[in-house]
């Protein structure tokens, strides 16, 4: 009796290493073609990704480049033409009304005080 229940044990126990065996084997191929399945839609994914950035971003920044390149002329433009004179004759009028103030003994040589 003893040696037919150590026959079953060890017949169930080379059934179960088997099985296993075939399971694992299986769970590998299937796990191998999940890997293949997943690396090909990741391809597609980021053709079909660099696809839309070429078609659609690449001529979006170029036109924001275009823009600023027009903004920035027109700043150095507006800044030579008009701010820069304008501040070069603000000082100059400033610079005549204080040597006419200064010659005139009209503030004298307190005049940068404020009064009180």
């Amino acid at each position: 009796m003893l040696s037919e229940s150590l026959l079953f044990v060890a017949t169930f126990r080379d059934w179960v290493i088997i099985f296993m065996g075939i399971a694992v084997a299986a769970f590998f191929v299937v796990a191998m073609v999940v890997m293949l399945v997943l690396g090909l839609l990741t391809r597609s994914l980021l053709k079909k990704t660099s696809s839309v950035l070429d078609d659609n971003v690449r001529p979006l920044l170029d036109s924001a480049k275009q823009t600023t390149d027009g903004v920035k002329g027109t700043t150095t433009y507006v800044s030579n033409a008009a701010v820069t004179p304008i501040i070069k004759t603000y000082g100059v009028v400033a610079g005549v009304r204080r040597a006419a103030g200064v010659l005139a003994g009209l503030t004298g040589s307190g005049g940068d005080r404020p009064r009180e």
